[in-house]
C-alpha cells in the first residue's frame, strides 16, 4: 500500500508542478535583427542580431548601444542610446491577423512600426508624459 500513496502523493504534486514549470517557459514574441553594442534584455541578457525578445521583458541600451526588434506580427521598434523600453504584453493570432501590444517606453528613445495587426490589432505605447493608442 505505501507504493500506491507514493504514486498518488507524485501524481498530484505533478499537476500543481507542471502548469508551473510550462509558464516559465514562455515562447518568443520577437527576435532582435539589428543589435550595437551595450543593448541587454532583462530576461535575454546581452542582445545580438538573432537574440530571442519575450513578453514582460525590459531592453536596455547604453550610451552608444542601439537595438532593432521585429516581432511575431512583423511590427517593429527600434530603441535608441541611453534607453528603457518594456514589452510588456503581446499577443498574436497570426490566422486572424489581430491581437494587442503594449510597450512602456521608460527612457530615451524609440520609433515604432505597426505590423500586420494594423488593420484589427489595438497598440498601446506607454511614455512618462502619456499614452499612446492606435486601432485599425
Amino acid at each position: 500500500m505505501p507504493n500506491r500513496k507514493c504514486t498518488a502523493a507524485l501524481l498530484l504534486a505533478g499537476v500543481f508542478v507542471l502548469p508551473a514549470a510550462l509558464s516559465n517557459a514562455q515562447e518568443a514574441i520577437g527576435q532582435a535583427t539589428s543589435v550595437q553594442p551595450q543593448a541587454e534584455g532583462s530576461r535575454a541578457g546581452p542582445l545580438s542580431s538573432g537574440s530571442n525578445v519575450y513578453s514582460k521583458e525590459t531592453v536596455r541600451t547604453g550610451q552608444s548601444g542601439k537595438a532593432d526588434l521585429q516581432f511575431k506580427d512583423d511590427s517593429k521598434l527600434s530603441v535608441g542610446s541611453n534607453s528603457s523600453v518594456h514589452l510588456d504584453k503581446f499577443v498574436y493570432d497570426p490566422n486572424k491577423s489581430t491581437g494587442t501590444v503594449a510597450i512602456e517606453a521608460t527612457r530615451g528613445t524609440f520609433r515604432f512600426v505597426t505590423g500586420s495587426q494594423g488593420g484589427g490589432g489595438a497598440y498601446k505605447i506607454k511614455t512618462p508624459y502619456g499614452t499612446l493608442g492606435v486601432r485599425g
